[in-house]
């Protein structure tokens, strides 16, 4: 996924409860349950790194430009970042962290590298306007969109394999995200949201049960138990299992979130009018979002947000702030 609203100004009215979703609780402040420990370049030949994963299985930062392909070890001591193990026009990535796999958009295809042979790329297909793409874990399938097609390419993560594509409702589909056996999207010239059925392929709405608004920024627990959805003031926590509304903060504008697995904890970074910027994190029940800390924003924090594993990235300044749970 890119560095959720790494582009957007956000700005935050209220932290308030709102029609349609159970209220906001809160708790005290814990501010050392994260800490920012150190940074790593945004800019790197003199432009931005645009799209990033962390690989919970090998504790790997990937990131991609218009320079290519690289990587941070978060565990070093002092993290830096390596590469570009590939020279290509880098659009978007994702991980199979099951097959050791990152897969990869650029300017003229659809590939992946092996985790173990970074520097040897393996074509899968010609991109021809490709603009998404996530992995499926269940059946270790990569769907893939198109800004111009009205259908989704799927293949087999593995052998790479073409399967049959899938038909949408739609004129496109854009924000891919996938939990075990199921990937949800957003649909071209259709309002709500849709999801697709790993093993069948059936592709149909999703009704949810309380208020949302799409298009969204999507965001999952990689459990499969929570979606969010962030929008122009509203950040939803929506409870799979039931498609209800559980939780819901109304801000005064787009908030950048990306959910710790962890720590099972939501991040939101978002601007008031005027400064500061602001980070918090939230615990998510079934009961709502709760305000688990108010963390101090560093002098170079800015809104933009990427998850990794008990911590998280957070666009900066020309760089990259990280921080670790405690």
């Amino acid at each position: 996924m890119s560095l959720h609203c790494v582009w957007c100004a956000a700005l935050l009215a209220a932290l308030a409860a709102a029609p349609g979703g159970s209220s906001l609780h809160a708790r005290p402040a814990d501010p050392a349950s994260y800490s920012q420990v150190a940074t790593l370049p945004f800019v790197i030949d003199g432009q931005s790194l645009r799209t990033f994963v962390f690989d919970r299985t090998a504790r790997r930062l990937y990131a991609g430009s218009d320079r290519g392909l690289f990587w941070s070890d978060l565990d070093e001591a002092e993290p830096r970042m390596k590469g570009p193990v590939i020279k290509r026009d880098i659009y978007k990535i994702e991980i199979a962290p099951d097959l050791g796999r990152v897969f990869y958009l650029d300017t003229d295809e659809i590939g992946y590298v092996d985790i173990n042979a970074l520097e040897t790329p393996v074509h899968l297909a010609a991109r021809d306007m490709a603009s998404d793409l996530v992995y499926e874990p269940t059946r270790h399938e990569l769907y893939v969109s198109s800004a111009r097609e009205s259908s989704l390419r799927v293949f087999d993560a593995g052998s790479g394999e073409a399967a049959p594509s899938i038909k949408l409702p739609g004129w496109s589909g854009f924000e891919l995200e996938a939990i075990p056996g199921r990937v949800f999207l957003s649909v071209g010239g259709k309002p709500g949201l849709y999801a697709i059925d790993a093993a069948t392929h059936a592709v149909a709405a999703w009704p949810v049960s309380g208020r949302i608004s799409t298009p969204a920024y999507i965001e999952a627990d990689p459990s499969g138990k929570y979606l969010f959805l962030a929008y122009y003031r509203q950040v939803v926590a929506i409870d799979v299992a039931t498609a209800r509304v559980a939780g819901r903060v109304v801000m005064g504008g787009t908030p950048a979130i990306a959910f710790d697995p962890g720590t099972n904890l939501l991040l939101a970074t978002w601007a008031d009018e005027l400064p500061p910027i602001h980070v918090a994190a939230y615990d998510v029940t079934a009961d709502g979002l709760t305000v688990a800390a108010r963390l101090k924003n560093p002098p170079l924090g800015l809104v933009g947000v990427e998850p990794t594993e008990n911590g998280f990235i957070q666009r900066g300044r020309f760089v990259l702030l990280l921080w670790k749970a405690q």
